[in-house]
């Protein structure tokens, strides 16, 4: 099984490292047939990892080069993770809508509001995960992990994403179970509710292998997440997340082992301005 595709990439203008070229240099020197550009979406509040709207133009601009450069040998698409937030999501939208991205990533990364009406950031750090918890949840992880899959499920249907990004990215800090039993039945039914709304949407749900190099040390979602998401039919495709250009490519093996084991034959890819499945 040959991975031919980076659809999940961050550059310069958000948190990653790297001009976008370098991304299509590392890209194309892997091998690879298509990379996907998706800096972070801009937001309405103060927030380092995020692009700032007055960039957006440039953003776009710089990939229309870089697209042109590698017209030969690499296809090079526009994207954006799109963060979010039931209470700024129409207002979000409203700022991006006039721009020709190819394809959106949603993602959450936001679980409530503290009392200064911050939004706050889960996956930053364990500490800012433990403020979350205790400060919002009254230290009640089932209510901070259904509230995260309640966000993630209007997301999906919300309607205005092809992909769902690192479905169970609320994970992040759980290694050895610490916070909450991933085989609880509660949990699985969170999940199983999640991959419904995906199948009803016809959304597309991403391995996203950079939970390898995080502490909980697993793609997102769970090997047996995407087992359920080819029994429901859901189509796949395997990111990395990148955040510096020599992440292109990264996990590709271990993706391809775990596409082997839950019975994953076929990936979407992008071509035309269409998602289509293509055998991997």
């Amino acid at each position: 099984m040959r991975l031919r595709t980076s659809y999940h990439t961050h550059n310069r203008y958000c948190d990653g490292k790297g001009a976008i070229a370098d991304y299509a240099a590392a890209a194309a020197a892997a091998g690879l047939e298509a990379l996907g550009v998706t800096s972070h979406s801009p937001l309405p509040f103060p927030e380092d990892y995020a692009m700032r709207l007055e960039d957006l133009a440039a953003y776009r601009d710089e990939v229309a080069r870089v697209r042109a450069a590698y017209a030969d040998r690499l296809r090079v698409h526009l994207g954006l993770e799109f963060d979010y937030l039931p209470e700024y999501a129409d207002a979000m939208w409203a700022m991006l809508a006039d721009s020709p991205f190819e394809y959106l990533i949603g993602s959450v990364h936001f679980v409530g509001t503290d009392g200064r009406g911050v939004p706050s950031a889960y996956d930053l750090s364990r500490a800012g995960f433990e403020r979350g918890l205790d400060e919002l949840f009254g230290g009640d992880a089932r209510a901070m992990i259904a509230e995260y899959y309640r966000r993630v499920r209007a997301l999906v249907a919300w309607g205005r994403t092809a992909i769902l990004g690192h479905l169970d990215r609320i994970k992040m800090w759980n290694a050895g179970d610490r916070y909450f039993d991933e085989q609880a039945a509660w949990y699985r039914d969170e999940i199983e509710a999640t991959l419904g709304a995906c199948a009803d949407a016809g959304t597309i749900v991403e391995l996203n292998t950079s939970g390898w190099r995080h502490a909980v040390r697993a793609p997102y979602p769970s090997p047996w997440v995407l087992r359920r998401c080819v029994e429901l039919g859901i189509p796949l495709v395997v990111t990395t997340d990148a955040h510096a250009p020599d992440r292109v490519a990264e996990f590709h093996d271990r993706a391809a082992a775990v596409l082997r084991q839950v019975g994953c034959t076929r990936l979407a890819v992008l071509r035309d301005g269409a998602w289509t499945l293509d055998a991997a």
